[in-house]
């Protein structure tokens, strides 16, 4: 290791500086069947290192310290080095995930070196402990108030909802990271299990509290999975996702976010009692030990892969569902742990939930808060697009009152919206995008032979009269 080589730089310079490169080598051969024989380069190997003034690539890979001239010989071949800034690759890639690189190195070159700030030097990783604590370390103090406007500003007519999962969940964070000896975290922290009817943000919150919290999150299909030696995927696969989602770093995988969708569809059986057989109350079963807080052991790409042993006791687990069959008069008020375990949710599944969040039905006026406030609403979605393509747009105020009518009858909640909206556009963004408009303004529609309202009025009139 030329170590010499590598004091000569400071770690402002090589964090600067710090990339990808991609060593091409000349290959002939046939690329495409029918092009016939020509030259061409292909990838011989990828490098992580850092670039000097003078054109010259430091690796710092598994022989730390090694130069590569850009345009030089290689193992006796001409080659051609493209290198890459970690600025240029998170423009075009998103954000920078280090531990995705140093895992792929790990598997591929066998040794990966980082910079130890502390002594000024380049260490050999063999596992990701320095790469954690120096992020814990300069990770900035999370401002629960903050995060929870900022959520609203999408979020509408969730309020409360949004302030007791936040709180949740910035509690647990506080908890994981707390000195605390894994089997008090694992008693104070909480579970959750937020329900309603579809559309109306359950997914949406902890997508954006995952963001504002930096913690990975993985969003599982709950009827997907079964008991261990049946067909179908094993609970344990969903820790191994959000593995994967941390940049198979284990230790920040354990801080994540699991959410489990379609809960409900757990204590449902055809003929109306508890689920009996394996799929589901097994699941059910297997589920208990992620809620315990124990360890799961489980390989690497599911078969194959190195085994990993994952700590539930930082894990916070959210369920989601309809449970619809638990409203009283036409709302979730006055539901109790019983009405959940009556719908075939084990007991003992149960009691592993402190909290229970249900979701507000939307009204008329919500509709509108959501179509014409909310940050993600189609309107203000298509508004940034419009205004990037220079198209000047506009609608006519009574356009508002008929999306909202029409999702209403289409009762699929907020996501309503973008599905009415997108059928009303979609015939002007064919002249916009062929180029034969610069301006968009939108009519209530003269056309309702496909309106949803009407549709529905249809339905019920012929229930009345006998026909289904």
């Amino acid at each position: 290791m030329n170590q010499e080589l590598i004091q000569a730089f400071s770690a402002d310079y090589i964090l600067e500086n710090l990339g990808i490169a991609y060593i091409y080598v000349p290959r002939r051969g046939v690329i495409r069947k029918g092009e016939g024989v020509r030259d061409y380069y292909e990838v011989g190997c990828v490098d992580i290192g850092f670039r000097t003034e003078d054109y010259t690539f430091i690796s710092l890979m598994e022989n730390v310290g090694t130069e590569i001239e850009f345009q030089n010989n290689f193992d006796g071949q001409k080659f051609a080095v493209d290198f890459k800034y970690i600025s240029e690759l998170c423009d075009e890639y998103g954000d920078y995930k280090p531990t995705e690189f140093v895992k792929m190195f790990e598997k591929q070159v066998g040794t990966c070196y980082l910079w130890n700030y502390k002594d000024r030097c380049f260490q050999e990783i063999k596992d990701n402990k320095l790469l954690i604590k120096n992020r814990d370390k300069n990770k900035k103090e999370l401002n629960i108030l903050k995060m929870y406007n900022q959520i609203r500003e999408t979020i509408i007519a969730q309020d409360d909802q949004v302030k007791q999962i936040l709180a949740s969940v910035y509690k647990n964070q506080k908890i994981i990271n707390s000195t605390l000896d894994d089997r008090t975290k694992a008693k104070l922290k909480e579970n959750i299990i937020v329900y309603g009817p579809t559309g109306t943000g359950k997914t949406e919150i902890l997508t954006q509290i995952a963001k504002l919290c930096d913690v990975p999150i993985v969003i599982e299909d709950a009827t997907s999975f079964s008991e261990t030696g049946y067909v179908g995927r094993d609970v344990s696969e969903m820790l191994g996702d959000l593995y994967s989602v941390a940049g198979y770093d284990v230790h920040l995988a354990e801080k994540g976010i699991l959410v489990i969708d379609e809960f409900d569809k757990l204590g449902e059986s055809s003929t109306g009692g508890v689920m009996e057989g394996p799929s589901r109350i097994g699941v059910q079963r297997s589920l208990l030990k992620l809620l315990d807080g124990g360890t799961v052991t489980f390989r690497e790409d599911n078969y194959d892969g190195n085994l990993v042993d994952f700590n539930t006791a930082k894990l916070t687990v959210v369920a989601l569902g309809a449970f619809s069959s638990i409203k009283k008069n036409d709302d979730y008020s006055d539901v109790s742990v019983k009405d959940f375990i009556n719908t075939g949710i084990m007991r003992e599944v149960m009691g592993r939930f402190s909290k229970l969040v249900p979701m507000n039905h939307f009204s008329k006026n919500d509709y509108k808060r959501i179509l014409l406030e909310s940050k993600l609403s189609p309107i203000n979605t298509y508004q940034k697009l419009f205004d990037e393509m220079g198209i000047e747009f506009s609608y006519d105020e009574d356009l508002i009152d008929y999306i909202v009518a029409e999702a209403e009858a289409l009762e699929c909640g907020a996501r309503s919206l973008k599905t009415v909206f997108d059928g009303i556009i979609s015939d002007e963004l064919f002249e916009i995008f062929s180029g034969d408009k610069k301006e968009i303004h939108l009519k209530v529609p003269e056309d309702q032979s496909k309106s949803y309202v009407a549709k529905k009025r249809a339905f019920e009139n012929r229930k009345k009269v006998g026909f289904h």
